[in-house]
C-alpha cells in the first residue's frame, strides 16, 4: 500500500505539471479568466488602435499584439525609392482601452513590412510596427488563429474625432456587425488572390455607408467564440464593381488573416505572439517563411486599398519593398510582456502559437518541461524499484529465519514433514498453497497489492 500512495501522489502532481505545460502550450501566456461578452457590443471591452501618418487619423487600425507591437496593413505605409518603409512620415498609433478610454498617443519606432508583399496584387500585405509604449502597464492581445473554433465573425471599424490643434482626438463609438450570408463564390470570381488564397484571406460584402452615401470597408475582423473575441485580420483592399467607393454596384473587401504571419512577426519582433485557440490539438503555421501564392489574372473591377480615409479616395500606389522594408531608429524598447490583456480571454489553452506566433523562446520552454517530466517518470520508477527490492529482502531474510529454526529443531525428515505440512496449511489457510515449495524462496500470494 506504501507504495500506491507514493505512486498516487507522485502521479497527481505529474499530472498538474502536464495541465499546467499543456495551457502554455497551447495559448501560451496567462489569462484564462473568462469574460462573458454579448453581440457586437462585445467590441467595446476591446483593446484597439489607428495608424497616425504626419499628426492625422488614417482608415487603418492596428491589430494589438501587446503594448509594445502590433501588425498593420503594409499598404497603409508609405515607401522610399529603395523599397524600404518611408519613416518620415512621423508615424504613429493612437490606442484605445475599449473604445472609449485612451491610453495615449505613441511614437512608431520600427516598421517592416512582409519581404513578400505586392503592392500590385495585395499579397501578404501585412507590417509589424514596433513602439514606445512601454511605460509601466504592460498587456498583451491574443490574435484568433483557428477559424473551426469561431462561431460568427465581427467586422469592425474604430475612428477618432480630429479636434484640430495639439488636443488628443476623441475615441468615436466603434462599429461593428455579424457577418452575414456567404459570399465565397463571388469574392473568388471578383479576385484571383483570393480564389488562390482562401486559407488566408477573408472576404465580405458588408460596408460602412457615410452621410454621402460613399462605403467604406470595417477596418478589422475578429473571431467570436462566445463569449470571448480576438482580432484575426486587416482589412486589406476592395474589388469595386463601378467607379468608385461613392459609386458601386457592389463592393468585395478583402481582409489578410494574421494567424499564417505570427511566427514571422515572432521573430520581426523578437517577442512572443499569443494565439486564442479553443481546440487545444490545433496547430498553427508555424513557417516564418510563410507567403502567399501570387496567381495570375486581374481582379474584375476597381481595386482600392490602404488609407481610404475621405470620402473618395483613390487606389493606393506604393513601390515593391525590397525583402528587408525595415527602417528602426537607433534606439529600441523591450517587446516583453508580463501581464494578461483585459481584452481578450481564450476559453482554453497553445499553441503557442506561437506558440501562438511560437518562437524559440516557446520552443525552450517545452523542451523544458519535456525534461523535467521524464525526470519524474524516472523518479516513479526508481521509488517502485526501491520499495519491491525492500520487500523482495524483507521476505527473503524471513525465509532464511524460517529455515534456521527448522535446521535446530529436526533432521531432515522432520525438515520434510514440517515443509509438507507448512505447503497443506497453505492450502487450508490462503487456498493457493503449493508442496515443496523452497524455504529459501519468498511466497507470492497472488492478488496482493504493492
Amino acid at each position: 500500500m506504501k507504495v500506491a500512495n507514493y505512486l498516487s501522489l507522485v502521479t497527481t502532481g505529474l499530472s498538474l505539471l502536464v495541465a499546467t505545460a499543456m495551457g502554455e502550450t497551447s495559448v501560451p501566456a496567462a489569462g484564462q479568466q473568462l469574460v462573458k461578452r454579448l453581440a457586437t457590443t462585445a467590441i467595446t471591452g476591446q483593446k484597439g488602435a489607428i495608424l497616425f501618418a504626419n499628426g492625422k487619423p488614417t482608415s487603418c487600425e492596428v491589430a494589438l499584439v501587446s503594448n509594445l507591437i502590433g501588425y498593420v496593413a503594409a499598404n497603409c505605409l508609405s515607401y522610399s525609392a529603395d523599397g524600404s518603409v518611408d519613416m518620415s512620415q512621423n508615424y504613429q498609433v493612437m490606442l484605445s482601452d475599449g473604445t472609449t478610454t485612451s491610453l495615449g498617443m505613441f511614437g512608431v519606432h520600427s516598421a517592416t513590412a512582409h519581404f513578400k508583399y505586392d503592392p500590385t496584387s495585395f499579397a501578404n500585405n501585412v507590417a509589424l510596427l514596433k513602439f514606445n509604449a512601454g511605460g509601466t502597464r504592460q498587456w498583451k492581445n491574443y490574435i484568433g488563429a483557428n477559424r473551426a473554433d469561431w462561431s460568427s465573425k465581427f467586422y469592425v471599424s474604430r475612428g477618432v474625432a480630429n479636434t484640430g490643434g495639439s488636443a488628443m482626438p476623441a475615441w468615436q463609438p466603434a462599429q461593428a456587425v455579424v457577418e452575414a450570408g456567404d459570399v465565397t463564390s463571388q469574392c473568388a470570381n471578383a479576385s484571383p488572390l483570393f480564389a488562390s488564397n482562401m486559407n488566408d484571406l477573408l472576404c465580405t460584402t458588408q460596408v460602412i455607408t457615410t452621410s454621402s452615401s460613399c462605403a467604406l470597408p470595417y477596418s478589422t475582423v475578429y473571431g467570436v467564440r462566445d463569449p470571448n473575441l480576438a482580432v484575426a485580420g486587416l482589412y486589406s483592399h476592395s474589388v469595386i464593381i463601378g467607379d468608385s467607393l461613392c459609386k458601386y454596384t457592389q463592393i468585395y473587401n478583402y481582409y489578410t488573416l494574421l494567424s499564417s504571419y505570427l511566427e514571422w512577426g515572432g521573430n520581426v519582433a523578437k517577442s512572443t505572439i499569443y494565439l486564442f485557440v479553443a481546440d487545444s490539438n490545433y496547430v498553427n503555421n508555424n513557417n516564418p517563411n510563410f507567403s502567399m501564392a501570387v496567381p495570375n489574372g486581374k481582379p474584375s473591377g476597381l481595386v482600392v486599398g490602404g488609407d481610404l480615409s475621405g470620402n473618395t479616395p483613390k487606389p493606393t500606389l506604393t513601390p515593391t519593398p525590397t525583402s528587408s522594408s525595415t527602417t528602426s531608429s537607433p534606439t529600441s524598447s523591450s517587446t516583453t510582456t508580463s501581464t494578461t490583456s483585459s481584452s481578450t480571454s481564450p476559453s482554453s489553452s497553445p499553441t503557442g502559437t506561437t506558440n501562438s506566433g511560437q518562437n524559440t523562446e516557446k520552443k525552450g520552454i517545452n523542451i523544458g518541461i519535456i525534461l523535467l517530466i521524464v525526470g519524474l517518470v524516472l523518479l516513479i520508477i526508481a521509488i517502485v524499484a526501491y520499495l519491491l527490492y525492500r520487500r523482495y529482502k524483507k521476505r527473503k531474510e524471513q525465509n532464511q529465519r524460517n529455515f534456521m529454526d527448522m535446521n535446530d529443531d529436526a533432521g531432515v525428515g522432520e525438515q520434510d514433514f514440517n515443509r509438507n505440512s507448512r505447503g497443506s496449511n497453505m492450502v487450508a489457510n490462503n487456498g493457493q498453497g503449493h508442496l515443496n515449495v523452497p524455504m529459501n524462496m519468498p511466497y507470492e500470494r497472488k492478488g496482493y497489492g504493492y
